[in-house]
């Protein structure tokens, strides 16, 4: 009891401060990743909504596309019938060319911001990633630090003590071994007079034997 005492008095109040250092460190990154991810997030729902609308421009530009050709194509089969309907739908024409002109500019727009939010996005994530690991390795870093401070914090009375306790295991393990081999001698010694005895009687066997044919013999 006295080891442990004493072991929790001289650390206790290191570990305290130093978990809360941690904890504050540790907090401040944590709540820094957590940010990073929340503006990577919306930058991804920011341009998942700017490739639908990117989709959209295309597919408006390609009705226009198509609305111009057929207003071509009926301006040149009325202008020789009828000339006031070729202009019209020439104008027309027209109209899906002004069209098609804004929607083209705000489609590069589009593919300009499209790839700066997909290069932003895979910059923040790269980041995260890098984030992440700096804070496993400091937390793996703290805990070793933390480790060895507790050790090297141990009183000079707590290390004395601490040798005894390992000095007096020592000589119950070195007790126990040579009870252990005491015994192995013991079993040896007994061994050997049962040999003798076994052999003694095997002995007597053998003698009882050959008198017994030595008598049917005779």
């Amino acid at each position: 009891m006295s080891i442990l005492k004493r072991l929790s008095a001289t650390i206790s109040a290191q570990v305290d401060h130093m978990v809360s250092q941690i904890e504050n460190h540790d907090a401040v990154i944590e709540a820094a990743i957590r940010d990073a991810r929340q503006a990577a997030a919306r930058a991804k729902v920011r341009l998942a909504r700017v490739k639908r609308d990117g989709a959209g421009l295309k597919h408006k530009i390609a009705s226009l596309q198509q609305a111009e050709k057929q207003w071509t194509d009926r301006a040149r089969s009325c202008a020789a019938t009828d000339e006031d309907k070729a202009l019209a739908c020439m104008q027309r024409r027209r109209e899906c060319q002004r069209q098609m002109t804004v929607l083209q500019q705000a489609l590069r727009e589009h593919a300009s911001l499209e790839e700066r939010l997909d290069r932003d996005i895979r910059t923040a994530e790269s980041r995260l990633s890098e984030m992440a690991q700096q804070r496993n390795l400091m937390r793996t870093r703290q805990s070793a630090a933390e480790a060895l401070r507790s050790i090297s914090s141990l009183d000079e009375d707590v290390a004395i003590d601490v040798n005894e306790a390992f000095e007096r295991w020592e000589i119950n393990v070195t007790e126990a071994e040579l009870a252990a081999g005491s015994t192995e001698l013991t079993d040896g010694i007994e061994r050997e007079f049962l040999d003798v005895e076994d052999k003694a009687t095997l002995r007597a066997e053998l003698d009882a034997l050959l008198n017994d044919k030595e008598h049917d013999n005779g």
